[in-house]
């Protein structure tokens, strides 16, 4: 690959950046996956039900399309009805509040690339196999996992916390699989005031992916070293 086209690719990419700072979606949330029986756990001394935030595209070319994600925000309350929501670089989030920063969007990257190593999620944070009797508590686990990145205390071992959200976030975040190095491409925030905020992932031109693949493979997910 010569300099120009790596210039090109990299230069595809920050105007890739650029336009996803100022890119605002709308939403409706529907509702969490499974409802009432979705996983339990116990965040900051309470419990939640904890899993994969579906919503509906309202407006726009995608109008109608549904996705499932995961929330970034337990400051606010996830309602129903249509909402905009500016899509952001994760460290700038959430909206309003102290910016995460670059350090805790790069552990939430990290949880989310590591779900998607061992299969449970795709490259847009949908799940692979919904269908299957550990989905609830696979999305549970990516979700309490987050929530911990954030600066939230997740008391894994609580009662109120569902036993098999527990075996399932014991196994995403083991000491002896776990790569903090990973990250998830594409990976920006969904905030609107007044509604939680939430992952949204950027799909990246076609042409950078091809550049960026040629680039030594950061178009995918990364692994370098091992969490010690």
């Amino acid at each position: 690959m010569n300099k120009i086209s790596k210039m090109a690719a990299i230069a595809a990419v920050a105007c890739m950046a650029m336009a996803a700072s100022a890119a605002t979606i709308d939403l409706d949330y529907t509702g969490i996956v499974g409802g009432s029986s979705a996983g339990q756990a116990r965040i900051n001394s309470s419990t939640y039900r904890a899993g994969h935030m579906a919503h509906t595209i309202t407006s726009g070319d995608r109008a109608g399309e549904t996705f499932n994600t995961f929330c970034i925000e337990l400051g606010e309350y996830a309602s129903n009805g249509t909402a905009t929501y500016d899509i952001i670089n994760l460290e700038d989030a959430p909206n309003p509040g102290a910016h995460y920063g670059q350090s805790k969007a790069d552990a939430v990257s990290a949880i989310v690339a590591n779900a998607y190593a061992m299969g449970w999620i795709d490259s847009k944070l949908q799940a692979t196999d919904s269908g299957a009797s550990d989905y609830l508590a696979k999305m549970g686990a990516i979700q309490a996992a987050i929530w911990e990145a954030l600066g939230s205390s997740f008391e894994v071992n609580s009662g109120s916390t569902s036993a098999s959200v527990r075996t399932q976030y014991n196994a995403l975040m083991s000491v002896s699989s776990f790569d903090d190095s990973r990250r998830m491409v594409g990976l920006r925030a969904a905030v609107a005031t007044g509604q939680q905020d939430m992952l949204f992932v950027v799909p990246l031109p076609s042409g950078a992916l091809a550049g960026l693949g040629m680039l030594g493979g950061i178009a995918g997910v990364r692994t370098v070293r091992r969490r010690r």
